[in-house]
């Protein structure tokens, strides 16, 4: 019998004859099954057979993170590293704040001292809601090189479209006193604005509480919101962009989230900067100041749209920032306006971790923010020492495009349909502002060019 048993064929070279993953895997997984039982060679040799016939192939996955890491050379010169110690000091300033704060929480000896400021802070001070924020903004803080070179890191501009009326006449003079002389001379700070408060308003002499010529007070809507509105922080919180030098004897305040001024020496910072809170309490006592705000007209909802080379805006049903600008009380007959603000670039300088409105990240990131009143988008962009992942920003210019005032009238109680009118406009010009300046500063990350890519109002 042995004479007439076929021999096996011989197996073939992998050279002639490659092996495919697939049809190896399940001739082992055969044989194993069967426990030896047919002629290992045979079988394979079918199985390879049958996948030079067919052909499997997986799509190709696209990373989402790069497959290698750029390391920044070590010859890079000083100014730059300025730049990221500057952007990386305002990016890790609320962790440090708190954690500077357990850390003398630790030490007996800082007691007396934290006692006493959370006294003050949380019992007496309520300068970020009660208007008087220009009583704890500090000028020569707002006009630290520190947030010149945070501006010249991405670079942020502002570019102007027309010259505001100012509110106050800009005045400067030179630093006084021991301390800001020192500050001046430390950090090359010349001279510091003088800005307008109720005091340089009431008019001396007649008692009647009448008012001095003064400009309108001005509300500055601001687009798109991006991860954290960083060109928000370095073109209108700071003077690192200057600011003052083109809108001159207007004082501004960045608005951000009550929550913000409750994190201990966290909200000292904010407040030398002139921010306030954006609570609807906090408006109407800003504006009554006769101080200009900036709002996020966007809010949380917004940075979770936030996409390089896209601008999708939440604004169809925010209309609360029209109906503040007609019901707050004037005491002069100036008018309060309403500016739109289209910063070019913000989008772009992270990355984030996007799901569709029907996704479960979606979902639970709109619940947080319904829940806490901000969100937590997945963002990445680059490194301190790299360029492929990490939580500091992309180096990327950001413009912001500052439209023409629209004078909104004193209604006491507005109705829908007199909300409506101004809302309308205020979208006419921003809309306007895109198509104007689109090709100028729009810088197209997705590859679909600047005539194709388009700002929309999503909600």
């Amino acid at each position: 019998m042995h004479g007439d048993a076929v021999p096996p064929p011989s197996f073939p070279s992998r050279s002639r004859f490659p092996i495919r993953p697939a049809a190896s895997a399940c001739a082992h997984f055969y044989i194993f099954r069967t426990k030896g039982s047919l002629d290992k060679r045979h079988l394979l040799v079918f199985i390879l057979a049958m996948s030079e016939k067919i052909e499997i192939e997986a799509p190709p996955q696209k990373s989402t993170f790069p497959r290698s890491v750029h390391f920044a050379p070590l010859h890079i010169p000083l100014e730059r590293r300025l730049q990221t110690l500057a952007v990386l000091f305002h990016t890790v300033a609320l962790p440090y704040c708190i954690g500077l704060f357990f850390l003398m929480l630790a030490f007996p000896p800082f007691w007396p001292l934290l006692v006493m400021y959370v006294i003050y802070a949380y019992g007496f001070d309520h300068s970020s809601s009660n208007g008087e924020i220009s009583r704890r903004r500090s000028p020569l803080f707002r006009r630290l090189p520190l947030f010149r070179l945070y501006c010249d890191y991405f670079p942020i501009h502002i570019h102007r479209e027309v010259p505001l009326e100012p509110t106050f006449p800009g005045r400067l003079r030179e630093p006084s006193g021991i301390v800001e002389r020192w500050i001046a001379k430390m950090f090359g700070v010349q001279d510091a604005v003088v800005e307008g408060n109720e005091s340089d308003v009431k008019a001396k002499g007649n008692g009647n509480g009448t008012t001095k010529e003064i400009g309108p007070t001005y509300i500055f809507g601001y687009h798109p919101h991006g991860i954290v509105s960083l060109g928000a922080f370095g073109a209108i919180g700071t003077e690192g962009a200057g600011w003052e030098k083109l809108f001159p004897g207007i004082p501004v305040s960045l608005l951000t989230l009550e929550t913000n001024f409750s994190l201990p020496f966290y909200r000292e910072y904010l407040l030398s900067l002139g921010i306030a809170s954006v609570s609807r309490r906090s408006c109407t006592n800003l504006l009554k100041h006769y101080q200009s705000i900036c709002i996020v007209i966007g809010g949380a909802q917004e940075s979770l749209l936030a996409e390089p080379g896209t601008l999708d805006l939440i604004l169809l049903k925010r209309r609360g920032f029209v109906k503040l600008a007609m019901s707050t009380a004037r005491v002069s007959d100036q008018p309060i306006c309403l500016v739109p603000i289209l910063s070019f670039g913000e989008n772009d300088v992270y990355d984030q971790v996007r799901g569709d409105r029907s996704s479960k990240l979606y979902k639970i990131q709109t619940f947080i923010k319904k829940a806490a009143g901000f969100t937590l988008p997945l963002m990445y962009a680059r490194g301190i020492f790299n360029y492929d992942f990490g939580l500091m920003p992309y180096r990327r210019q950001m413009t912001l495009v500052v439209g023409k005032p629209i004078a909104v009238p004193y209604v006491p109680q507005p109705t829908e349909a007199e909300i409506e009118v101004y809302h309308k406009q205020y979208m006419d010009e921003l809309r306007r502002l895109w198509d104007t300046y689109k090709d100028d500063y729009f810088v197209d990350h997705k590859g679909k060019g600047v005539k194709n890519s388009e700002m929309r109002f999503v909600e």
